[in-house]
């Protein structure tokens, strides 16, 4: 006994609604998961870190540098990076070299003398053997006690008097005057630059000048440099070079070692026979022309733009330069390597600078020498220091950027980051910043847009401590993270799904016009199938209508909203593409208003309705067809493979949007042949949208364009489908057929763009 029709169309409204639930819910999810996630391996990061800093303190042009850039450049090349170089540059540097061991160490000592003064005219010291040591500091070794500033000098006089200057302000300059003979110690509050208080002291003649912070025992490294004509400048180029011959020891003292100072000044003070003595071996620091390294490679991208991402490779000459700035270095090359794997629109370069610890000469003389290169730059980021460590009150992740419009999004996008329970314990701050602290403030000074990735000033900062056992490994990767997803942002990121099926021989791009516009014609022409569906059936049933317009009504309503709209307000923006929309349904109704212009609707004959319903389709879908043919030509050109699967995807949704056109205008009375010819002309636009994005559009059409061009033609479809079709399906008075015809068009259209579009 057979099925009845009855059940037969029950089970299809079943399988139809389970099918349009099932890959809806997929859609769904495939959609989550294009934003794409990454399995960042901080262990390869870990052995980075213990590469870069067993090659020990990497100071601009020293031999430790060169081996951290050979083995940078040899990751990059592993990595899949290409055009892969090591350029030097000739800058003014700052370097160390101790004596051998058992030759005259760098150090210095300080006492009270009780004696005689100097005789009037004689020079510094002739008074010493007239005087008696009373106190003494000892030996005050370098590191332990105190450190060279960068570009500090060694030109001294023995047995400076020590003199405290307060906190080295103009005013404590001016009072003191003259400085002849005298080691100046500073109470350093970042009130003023390390480059002015230099600078004053070796216009005053002092021998020596110092400067110490409260709270600090161990030392850092500081640089002493100069912002000029937009640019860093070390200090013996600065002020037109007047002071590269005149460079005094420029030193920072633990605090301990300034509390002994102060004491020997204090007594000093009420004796007119004693004197408060420094003396000290400074011959070790050295100031002259160095070559500073630059690594680069990239990943070429699908499209024009270009983002550079950076991290300074050198550390300082006390320092292996752990957090500051091997960290860096190897979450850049863990950004390369998960990004090899995706294909971006903007092409990628990586860089790594030397002379950054010594003023970003390294970044600075790169744009000076790339300048087209840079000034074609979309967008530079930096990576400097962030090691990121809750347990130490470091959990918190510091991003600048220089553009006002960026803060928001980078929020958004680290906001979504630290969601993930994995970084609970983890923070991040994102603020405009027009300066910067690293090299991204070299391209700050040209107006390129920067972020700045950096991590707060940690116990080590600077000092010899700053070793491998200071990296917190469980932190390294949301730095990563937050970069790659920036990128993804910035960088043009579409996810395209690969094909189910691998066509061997359409591998790469078409480069004819021809191919494409063939795929587009048969795209269109599907449109004639559904024509031809309704020639071959001779009578169309009061069912058969009502089931063949919801259905058509169902593909019109789901590609239209969910794909159309929907789908192009994600990549494009809701405003443009809903403003598309709008102006879609606004055409329709007027096409509308005119098509009945002089006729009373109510009074018009039920074929006279559906037959205006299949014209009003038919130019619906004619509009519709273009932009689609416009979509199908940059398709093709990107990927032949791709497009070819892009027109199995159109051909079939057209085939039921064929059956809508040709349905009601054979129900009205216009003949199967007219029914089936108007069905195939909508078809025909199509290649004319391919032909024109080919021809025409092509060196301007963006994405951009296409999604609003394809919101503009779901606003029609969708008008046509609720004001036409489904009325329309609702007189045939089968309320059943209808909610299964457009559960099942739903269903076929959703199905087809799930698994081919």
């Amino acid at each position: 006994m057979g099925m009845s029709s009855d059940r037969v169309l029950t089970m299809v409204g079943v399988v139809s609604a389970i099918v349009l639930f099932s890959s809806l819910t997929y859609e769904f999810l495939l959609h989550e998961e294009d934003e794409v996630h990454f399995s960042i391996d901080d262990s390869t990061m870990i052995e980075d870190i213990d590469r870069i800093t067993s090659f020990g303190p990497r100071v601009a042009g020293s031999l430790e540098e060169s081996l951290a850039t050979d083995y940078i450049s040899q990751r990059f090349t592993e990595i899949g990076l290409q055009n892969v170089k090591v350029e030097e540059f000739q800058v003014t540097g700052a370097w160390f070299v101790d004596a051998e061991p058992g030759e005259h160490q760098i150090l210095m000592h300080a006492q009270l003398e009780q004696g005689l003064q100097n005789g009037q005219g004689l020079p510094d010291g002739t008074a010493g053997s007239g005087r008696i040591a009373i106190q003494e500091t000892g030996e005050l070794n370098h590191i332990d006690a105190f450190t060279f500033m960068g570009y500090s000098g060694s030109i001294h006089k023995h047995d400076n008097m020590l003199t405290f200057l307060g906190n080295g302000s103009a005013q404590e300059f001016d009072n003191i005057g003259d400085l002849t003979d005298l080691a100046v110690m500073i109470n350093y509050d970042n009130s003023r630059s390390l480059a002015e208080i230099y600078k004053d002291a070796i216009d005053g003649n002092a021998g020596v000048v110092m400067i110490y912070s409260e709270g600090v025992e161990t030392p850092p490294f500081r640089s002493v440099t100069v912002q000029e004509n937009g640019v860093t400048v070390p200090f013996p180029d600065a002020y037109n070079g007047q002071y590269a011959d005149a460079l005094i020891p420029y030193i920072y003292i633990s605090e301990s070692v300034a509390t002994m100072f102060h004491d020997y000044i204090d007594e000093a003070a009420g004796d007119p026979t004693l004197f408060a003595s420094l003396d000290g071996f400074w011959e070790g620091n050295n100031v002259g022309t160095r070559n500073v390294k630059v690594v680069t490679g990239e990943l070429p991208g699908n499209g024009d733009g270009e983002i550079l991402v950076g991290a300074h490779h050198d550390s300082v000459y006390i320092s292996p330069g752990a957090v500051d700035n091997a960290v860096g270095v190897s979450q850049l090359l863990e950004v390369a390597t998960q990004l090899s794997e995706l294909n971006l629109e903007s092409t990628v370069k990586f860089a790594t600078w030397g002379g950054e610890e010594l003023g970003l000469l390294g970044s600075q003389a790169y744009i000076e020498s790339n300048k087209e290169y840079v000034d074609n730059l979309d967008l530079y980021i930096n990576l400097d220091s962030t090691n990121l460590n809750p347990s130490k009150g470091l959990g918190t992740l510091g991003i600048d950027t220089s553009e006002t419009e960026l803060v928001n999004s980078i929020a958004d996008i680290q906001r979504s980051v630290l969601a993930d329970e994995e970084w609970s314990e983890y923070d991040s701050t994102v603020q405009l910043n027009l300066q910067g602290n690293s090299d991204h403030r070299s391209f700050n000074q040209i107006d390129t847009t920067t972020i700045g990735f950096y991590g707060w000033e940690y116990e080590e900062y600077h000092r010899q401590a700053d070793v491998l056992g200071v990296v917190h490994q469980d932190g390294l990767g949301l730095t990563v993270e937050i970069v790659l997803q920036i990128l993804v942002a910035q960088g043009g990121h579409e996810s395209i799904e690969e094909p189910l099926i691998q066509i061997s021989g359409l591998e790469g791009e078409s480069d004819s016009w021809v191919f494409p516009f063939v795929l587009a014609l048969l795209a269109g022409l599907a449109t004639g199938i559904g024509g031809l569906i309704v020639f071959i059936v001779k009578e169309i049933s009061q069912e058969m209508m009502a089931f063949l317009l919801a259905m058509a009504a169902g593909v019109m309503l789901l590609v239209s909203v969910l794909d159309l709209w929907f789908g192009q307000a994600l990549d494009n923006g809701f405003l443009p593409i809903t403003l598309s929309f709008g102006v879609g349904i606004s055409i329709v109704y007027g096409v509308s208003r005119y098509t009945t212009k002089g006729e009373d609707v109510a009074e018009m004959s039920k074929e006279r309705k559906l037959y205006k319903s299949g014209i009003l389709t038919a130019i619906a879908l004619a509009i519709h067809n273009f932009p689609e043919g416009l979509a199908m030509g940059v398709a093709v050109l990107e990927s032949a493979q791709y497009g070819l699967v892009l027109m199995a995807a159109i051909a079939l949704h057209t085939i039921p949007e064929g059956i809508a056109v040709a349905a009601p205008i054979q129900a009205g009375g216009g003949g199967r042949l007219k029914a089936t010819l108007i069905a195939m002309a909508t078809g025909f636009t199509e290649p004319l949208g391919a032909l024109f994005a080919l021809l025409v559009l092509g060196p301007i059409l963006t994405p951009f364009m296409v999604g609003c061009s394809l919101a503009f033609v779901g606003g029609i479809m969708t008008v046509v489908a609720y004001k036409e079709l489904i009325p329309q399906a609702m007189e045939q008075d089968r309320p059943k057929h209808l909610l299964v015809g457009a559960i099942f068009g739903a269903a076929v259209m959703q199905l087809s763009l799930l698994l081919l579009g």
